[in-house]
Formats: C-alpha cells, structure tokens, sequence
C-alpha cells in the first residue's frame, strides 16, 4: 500500500523532493548537510524576528513569474524548484503565510 501510494498518489516533481530528502537524511550525510541546513533554518527565523520587531506583516510575492499555461510540463526540474523560490523563506521559518491572487 505505501509503494502504491508514494508512486500513484504523488506527482513526479514530489516524489524526487521525497528521494532527495531521504537522501540527504541517509546516515552518512547529516552532518554535511542535514545539520548545516538546521543552522541555516535557524538564522532566517532570527531575521524574520529581527523584522517582525519593527512591523506586523510582510508583504511579497508568492512565486517570480506568471502562471504557467494548463497542463504544463518541463523536464527540467530546476523551473518547478524556481517557482517555490519565494514561499521558501517563511516554510523554513515555520512562519504562517497566505497567497492572494
């Protein structure tokens, strides 16, 4: 049933953020990356805190370009890794955010 699930239930895009992430937690990684990205996570918080001490919101855009056109696909995966580009900062902070058309 999980086999079915991760391959039938999730996109492609989704299932290589799976593989990576899988692989970058594998043993012999955590301290080359696992551990630098959770130092990394935790000096953006410290900046959203330093910001937040002199406003109450931040406002910015949710992805760099338009929407792309119905049933797009590209084979190349850095294009879907660019448009998450500007939500990331506020996930790894664990901040709350929404998106206004």
């Amino acid at each position: 049933m999980i086999c079915r699930t991760r391959s039938e239930g999730f996109g492609k895009e989704v299932q290589r953020r799976i593989l990576l992430g899988t692989y970058v937690l594998s043993a012999g990684y955590y301290d080359a990356y696992y551990k630098k990205a959770q130092k990394l996570r935790g000096a953006i918080a410290g900046g959203f805190k330093k910001a937040f001490e002199e406003c109450n919101a931040i406002i910015a855009p949710t992805v760099p370009s338009t929407a792309f056109e119905l049933n797009f696909t590209s084979s190349d995966p850095v294009v879907a890794y660019m448009t998450d580009i500007c939500t990331e900062p506020v996930n790894i902070a664990g901040l709350p955010a929404a998106s206004v058309p």
